[in-house]
């Protein structure tokens, strides 16, 4: 069977193989409490209440934390759809898998005002006998560090010239937040996550 392309919904079906040439757009990631690797045995994953989990540090002197998560979903590479069997070219394939468009996190904190709270992105390379590579997707950004009452969502844009489709072979992804607090300050680390384009199918 030839391609046939569909300029309606944008998209390739070849031989059983449909490939859409557009991504969905604006889904949301977001990981728990439970979730989130951490570089301290300090930070408690505590129930709070009914449906409110945290990573949580009560004062205990200026301490400086480091909460990450990792996109290890499936990383799409490409494909090449199956056209050489009927002797057709095939044509550039869309790019897959996740374009990150914002990361956020979701905190509280306590008592008094932090000192310093930063959120990055960034990519992992790696190759064998070669020494990791790391890039950020967006540098470490400072957010809200005022303690208030209630909580806050704080959200980093990717600027649009770094939003990509990850197709780097041995690549991860990750968010991180680094906090250090104050002597007597408090927090309350609900969740991080991001908004991104993705494309599967």
């Amino acid at each position: 069977m030839a391609a046939v392309n569909n300029p309606n919904s944008q998209t390739q079906f070849d031989n059983s193989v449909l490939s859409c040439d557009l991504p969905h757009t604006v889904g949301l990631y977001l990981a728990g409490a439970e979730e989130l690797a951490k570089d301290s045995a300090n930070l408690v994953l505590t129930r709070n209440a009914v449906g409110d989990w945290s990573l949580n540090r009560t004062a205990a002197g200026a301490e400086t934390y480091n909460v990450r998560v990792a996109i290890n979903e499936l990383l799409r590479k490409g494909e090449i759809p199956n056209f050489q069997q009927f002797g057709i070219t095939p044509p550039a394939q869309p790019a897959k898998g996740i374009k990150i468009i914002d990361v956020f996190v979701i905190y509280d904190l306590g008592v008094v005002d932090a000192t310093t709270l930063t959120l990055r992105c960034g990519k992992t390379a790696y190759a064998d006998n070669v020494a990791l590579v790391q890039t950020d997707i967006v540098a470490a950004t400072a957010i809200t560090k005022v303690q208030r009452a209630g909580t806050y969502v704080s959200t980093v844009a990717i600027a649009a010239g770094n939003q990509a489709f990850n197709q780097t072979d041995f690549s991860l992804l990750e968010i991180e937040l680094v906090a250090v607090l104050a002597n007597t300050g408090t927090i309350k680390i609900r969740a991080i996550g991001m908004h991104c384009h993705f494309n599967y199918n």
